[in-house]
């Protein structure tokens, strides 16, 4: 995880085959208001259900990606979806 000074905490849901978790994620770049995480919520997992779901190594570059690929959708659902390693 980066420690960039314009740092925001993206929500995220994490989803594997058996599991799937909400995150705090935090990335170097602005993200839009409605998918920001609430500066009440702590970094890393938050709620979910299932067991075992791994952090990709990529992570950062994943959510970028969808964030830049596909803004509305991510918009749209509230999180950014990204599958579990």
């Amino acid at each position: 995880m980066s420690s960039h000074p314009d740092t925001d905490r993206c929500t995220v849901k994490l989803v594997g085959r058996s599991c799937e978790h909400d995150l705090c994620y935090p990335i170097p770049r602005g993200v839009p208001p409605e998918l920001r995480c609430q500066p009440t919520q702590p970094a890393g997992y938050g709620s979910g259900s299932g067991g075992c779901c791994r952090i990709p190594a990529d992570m950062e570059l994943q959510v970028e990606r969808q964030l830049r690929d596909h803004l509305q959708e991510c918009k749209r659902r509230g999180y950014v979806e990204v599958r579990a390693a």
